[in-house]
């Protein structure tokens, strides 16, 4: 029943045979056959096959990502009758993009790892929205609103928005006095084209253009600085360039504070223990209340 399950896992997480077979210190004619009888008893085609790569089909999607589920179980029980729940040990896949990621969280995670050095950890810096159990990822560290959703989140750390510019663009362009005014500046942006303001007791998506698209928030920070346009950017970020007068914030009325910086990870009654334990590392480090 369990026969091949590991080796499709393997060549899941590693996108090809030849890499699985390596990473398991087995033949490639092994792990191909192992794929083959597996298919064969459940009647059905996990990975579809060329010349140049292999593809997990709509029935290997969903069959690896409960595989993964069943996987993280098995792990939690092994951790908990090895003495895991007294000594963290296992590897810890995280997913996260950005300056505040890698100035302010990493180096806390990188605390959690000397006090534990049986944990080993990867972060991949990606601006792109992955699926954590199909992807294989325990945590994701986002920025923004949290939306509905079947994962858990827990909110880091506000981190409100703020608009900026230099002046030496307000010197050529009269500042905005209402959000609707935004219409007639060149509004540099990041992923959204919509900016959110409070505006009469409501919350307001005003659209916005520019010449201007990056989903870094660095790449925004310097464009604004040189005078480009106006930015909408979270105020931790800015907040040195306010202090020096390189930048002025906008509308500060008008701002909203919803925006937050989020561990998001799926169901904790799947979690193993070493990564249940970061997350109330990072909660307790940012003086967030833990469960």
């Amino acid at each position: 029943m369990w026969q091949g399950l590991d080796i499709f896992l393997a060549v899941v997480e590693h996108g090809s045979f030849s890499k699985a077979a390596l990473a398991l210190d087995v033949s490639t004619s092994h792990v191909s056959r192992q794929i083959q009888q597996l298919e064969q008893r459940l009647g059905t085609l996990l990975l579809q096959r060329t010349t140049r790569s292999i593809n997990l089909t709509d029935a290997g999607k969903h069959y690896a990502a409960k595989l993964k589920l069943i996987q993280q179980e098995l792990s939690e029980a092994n951790d908990q009758l090895l003495g895991g729940q007294q000594i963290p040990k296992g590897h810890i896949r995280i997913t996260g993009a950005g300056d505040f990621v890698a100035n302010s969280v990493a180096p806390v995670i990188a605390e959690f790892c000397l006090q534990y050095p049986e944990v080993t950890v990867e972060i991949d810096f990606n601006n792109r929205n992955v699926d954590l159990v199909e992807d294989g990822f325990d945590l994701a560290i986002r920025f923004g609103r949290m939306r509905d959703s079947s994962l858990i989140a827990r909110k880091l750390t506000s981190r409100p928005m703020t608009l900026v510019a230099s002046s030496d663009y307000l010197n050529q362009h009269p500042a905005p006095t209402h959000p609707h005014e935004l219409s007639q500046h060149n509004c540099l942006l990041a992923a959204n084209n919509r900016w959110r303001f409070a505006i009469d007791d409501n919350i307001e998506e005003v659209k916005v253009s520019g010449n201007w698209r990056t989903n870094h928030p660095h790449a925004l920070l310097q464009a604004c600085l040189q005078g480009l346009g106006i930015s909408h950017l979270a105020r931790d970020i800015v907040e040195p360039h306010l202090a020096s007068g390189a930048l002025f914030t906008l509308l500060d009325e008008f701002q909203v504070t919803d925006n937050a910086s989020w561990l998001v990870y799926p169901r904790k009654d799947l979690m193993p223990y070493r990564v249940r334990l970061l997350i109330d590392f990072l909660l307790d480090r940012f003086n967030t209340p833990t469960d």
